[in-house]
């Protein structure tokens, strides 16, 4: 027998948010682990004491980390789930009766007050300082890099030589696209022309030699042709993303984004890590465990600097003493564990980019880059401390 739909027309409802959500969502187990007043008190000096009252800046970032947690990176698709996903109104604050905000809101907040002012830098701080006093970061860690797309076409590569900016430049590619268009009319092809000028422009760069000591890109002046080479893969718009991991519970230790530059966008981006969180909160790890890239005599020779010991696969090529000092260490037990750990955190990398938008950024500019990138690694954080607390 066909069942008859049953329409509920009670006004009334007697329960809250949370109780839709099941024991086993994703945000109900991260929930937890994200201490909103921690986030109010550091974006307090970004207000002022006058004027109206804003938009609680924890529930700003409670939706970020949400949307970046289910794989939405959309801002605009946020604001939509604030508006009918009982989760996320749960987990960011807003309860039965609260009003989800516009997506501009997001933007204005970037601009205004949070990308340059630090604030995702202490965010991802706080998440290593809190795993630190916890005892949960151990004095081993593992370095590794990745390429992750950027959000730029390679149509937008023009040559450095002609001083346009980005207007100017897609009014000249929609120019000779209309020339273009206009000779297809003449042949007959007046359907296809019509369409072409409009949108995405038609541009014809077969046989041209592209590189990044000739063009960039007029919608993303900072990333670069991007390619792993050996990997037989060509190139495309990107970056290097960077990353530090501590080897007992694969805590982020540090992430920060190049420019792309070959190896040594990873070899000095991660010397530059090592310094950053000396500085910022005090850790630098006894050992260094990495892949053949980083066997190179200048790095190895800035970790000996550093009072840290590389455990870095090695090469037949290189006779410098750093060179020397590592192929040492090859028999020792030690040595041996750091590159069985060090290959964990190419599995963090998959977890960014499968599930947390890592694959491809969204925003354009290194320093914008580098807020999303950080938002990234501060939610596998907070994921490692859900964990950890589930098995606990």
């Amino acid at each position: 027998m066909v069942g008859v739909p049953k329409n509920d027309d009670l006004f009334m409802y007697n329960v809250k948010a949370e109780d839709f959500v099941p024991e086993d969502h994703p945000l109900r187990r991260i929930r937890s682990s994200i201490n909103a007043t921690a986030i109010r008190r550091l974006a307090r000096p970004l207000y002022s004491t006058i004027g109206r009252p804003s938009i609680p800046p924890e529930q700003l970032f409670l939706a970020l980390i949400a949307g970046y947690v289910m794989g939405i990176t959309s801002e605009r698709k946020i604001a939509i789930q604030l508006s009918c996903d009982m989760a996320f109104r749960w987990f960011v604050g807003l309860g039965m009766k609260g009003q989800a905000w516009d997506a501009s809101t997001f933007s204005q907040n970037r601009r205004r007050r949070f990308d340059k002012s630090g604030f995702m830098e202490k965010l991802f701080d706080e998440t290593i300082k809190k795993a630190i006093k916890a005892g949960l970061v151990s004095v081993h860690a593992s370095a590794d890099g990745t390429l992750v797309r950027a959000n730029a076409s390679y149509k937008s590569f023009a040559p450095i030589e002609v001083a346009l900016s980005a207007e100017e430049f897609k009014a000249s590619i929609r120019a000779e696209d209309q020339e273009h268009s206009e000779e297809s009319e003449d042949k007959g092809d007046s359907g296809k022309a019509q369409d072409k000028d409009k949108g995405n422009p038609t541009v014809d760069f077969r046989g041209q030699k592209r590189s990044n000591e000739t063009h960039r890109s007029s919608s993303d002046p900072d990333c670069r042709f991007v390619s792993k080479g050996s990997s037989g893969t060509g190139a495309y718009p990107g970056y290097t993303v960077n990353a530090l991991m501590e080897n007992r519970n694969r805590f982020l230790i540090g992430i920060g984004v190049e420019i792309f530059r070959g190896t040594a966008s990873e070899t000095e981006g991660c010397l530059s890590l090592l310094d950053r969180m000396k500085t910022r909160v005090g850790y630098t790890p006894e050992t260094l465990g990495a892949d053949k890239a980083y066997f190179a005599d200048t790095f190895l020779t800035g970790l000996f600097e550093r009072k840290v010991q590389p455990h870095v696969a090695t090469k037949d090529q290189g006779k410098a003493v750093s060179h020397k000092r590592v192929r040492m260490r090859e028999r020792g037990i030690g040595y041996q564990l750091s590159q069985r750990c060090r290959k964990k955190i190419e599995e963090l990398f998959g977890e960014g980019k499968d599930s947390h938008g890592l694959r491809r950024v969204r925003r354009r500019r290194l320093y914008r880059v580098r807020q999303e990138v950080l938002l990234i690694g501060t939610i596998l954080n907070i994921k490692r401390f859900a964990a950890i607390e589930a098995m606990a």
